[in-house]
């Protein structure tokens, strides 16, 4: 960062300062986002389990955890079938909206940040290069106050709905889950 060229603009520390809070508290709200995810597969393998489900969960990537969601939910074990018409294609999107927020946290957390742009009154961009076999995949976004905004929004929505969907889980768990597995 180039602080130097704007050090003395009250705006533009003002702007960068709002730039670090989003990314920290969109950090802090994914986390919460996995947070559930991991509370219900501790709950799926058994209270009997903790310490080794904790251990397991630890070993995995998001991407896993995701997959081991929705795997045990599909399994309808320990957890009933949620009486509910409608709710496995909530579940569906909202598994595929915890996909695409994974690889949008995955952009912001592996990306560069070029702050240069504030002196002329332009947002904070964010500038994602990634080799994939042997080509490059290059992608750029303005992170201005409305899109940080609209990304929260979308944060938000996404943990009310998978937080009803853990509700729901929590409802229809079976108190004697199977053997542990996996």
């Amino acid at each position: 960062m180039t602080r130097n060229r704007w050090e003395e603009d009250p705006a533009t520390i003002a702007e960068a300062e709002r730039f670090y809070s989003f990314v920290g508290q969109y950090v802090i709200s994914f986390q919460w986002l996995e947070g559930q995810i991991d509370q219900i597969l501790l709950l799926a393998r058994g209270h009997d389990h903790w310490d080794e489900t904790h251990q397991w969960l630890s070993g995995l990537r998001n991407v896993d955890k995701i997959h081991a969601f929705r795997d045990v939910v599909d399994a309808d074990e320990p957890f009933d079938r949620v009486p509910i018409e409608g709710w496995y294609d909530r579940f569906d999107q909202a598994i595929d909206r915890l996909h695409t927020e994974r690889q949008r946290r995955n952009g912001i957390l592996h990306a560069q940040f070029l702050f240069d742009f504030l002196a002329i009154g332009q947002p904070v961009m964010r500038l994602d290069v990634r080799r994939r076999g042997g080509d490059v995949e290059y992608t750029q976004e303005d992170l201005s106050q409305a899109r940080c905004d609209e990304i929260m929004n979308e944060l938000a929505q996404l943990g009310v709905d998978l937080n009803f969907i853990c509700v729901q889980l929590r409802h229809v768990y079976r108190q004697n889950p199977p053997p542990l597995r996996g």
